[in-house]
C-alpha cells in the first residue's frame, strides 16, 4: 500500500480527534492533493423536514465561485446535483456529464472541466434523512476504483466530523451553569419530551452534534443515562433554555 493510502488510514483514524476545522480541513487536504485534488468543498444538500435549500459549510478552495453557483441555482439543471440524492458512491463529473440536457446544463460541465479540471463528488447520507456532498476538484487527478473508495470513505469523516466541529463552535458557558447553552437546550428540549432527532431539527444542527451535547452534558452533571441527567440538572436549577430569556 502507498503513502498515500496509508496518510489516508491515518486521517480516517485521526479525524474525529481533531478539535478545530481548520486542522481537519488542512488533514483532509493534504490527503487528497496526493490524489491530484486541490480544493475541497462540503455542502449540506437537504435537510429532514425542511425545503431544499442547499448550503455551503466549509472546505478549502475557490468557496466564492461554489458559492455562486448556488446562489445563481444552478443546481436545478446540474445532473450532479440529482445524482448526490440518487448514489451512495461516490462519481465523477464525466460520469455524470452525459446526462446533462439542454444548452446551459452543458455548459456548465465545459466550464467546470476546463483545462483539464475534474472534480470528485462524495454523497454523504445520514442515517435521518439529511444529506451533504464533498466536492474534490483538481487538475488530471488520480480517481481509480481504489482510489475512489478511498476517497469516499475520507470523504465521508470528513464531512460529519467538519459538521459537527462546525456547529460545536457556536455555542457558549453560561454563567450560571457548568453546562454551555447547546448542553442546556438539548436538557430542556429533553425534558419536554423530544427525541435528540426531533432536539437537532428544532436547534438546527446534525443528529450527531445534539448527542455529543447530550453526552458533554452528561460528563459534567455525573451520570451516564439521560434521564438521572435531566433530573440532575433540574435539581440544579440549570433547565433553563436561556434563548427564552435572550
Amino acid at each position: 500500500m502507498g503513502d498515500r493510502y496509508a496518510d489516508a488510514l491515518d486521517f480516517m483514524r485521526g479525524a474525529r480527534t481533531l478539535t478545530r476545522l481548520s486542522d481537519l480541513e488542512a488533514r483532509f487536504l493534504g490527503v487528497v492533493s496526493q490524489f491530484g485534488f486541490d480544493r475541497t468543498i462540503c455542502t449540506l444538500m437537504a435537510e429532514p423536514g425542511k425545503p431544499i435549500r442547499p448550503r455551503l459549510l466549509f472546505g478549502v478552495g475557490d468557496r466564492a465561485n461554489r458559492q455562486r453557483y448556488l446562489d445563481a441555482g444552478n443546481q436545478r439543471i446540474d445532473p450532479t446535483f440529482r445524482a448526490v440524492f440518487g448514489s451512495t458512491r461516490a462519481f465523477t463529473w464525466s460520469d455524470v456529464a452525459g446526462q446533462a440536457v439542454g444548452e446551459e446544463a452543458r455548459e456548465l460541465f465545459v466550464t467546470a472541466q476546463r483545462d483539464g479540471h475534474e472534480g470528485l463528488v462524495v454523497p454523504v447520507h445520514g442515517a435521518y434523512g439529511e444529506v451533504t456532498a464533498v466536492v474534490l476538484t483538481g487538475v488530471g487527478p488520480q480517481v481509480d476504483e481504489q482510489a475512489r473508495a478511498v476517497l469516499q470513505a475520507c470523504g465521508v469523516i470528513y464531512a460529519v466530523a467538519g459538521r459537527q466541529l462546525l456547529e460545536l463552535a457556536d455555542d457558549a458557558p453560561i454563567a450560571a451553569s457548568r453546562l454551555t447553552r447547546r448542553e442546556t437546550q438539548v436538557l430542556v428540549w429533553l425534558s419536554r419530551g423530544k427525541t435528540v432527532p426531533e432536539i437537532a431539527l428544532i436547534l438546527d444542527v446534525s443528529v450527531g452534534t445534539a448527542k455529543t451535547h447530550l453526552e458533554r452534558a452528561k460528563a459534567k452533571l455525573g451520570h451516564q443515562a439521560t434521564v438521572p441527567t435531566v433530573l440532575e440538572a433540574a435539581r440544579r436549577g440549570w433547565l433553563v433554555d436561556p434563548d427564552e430569556f435572550a
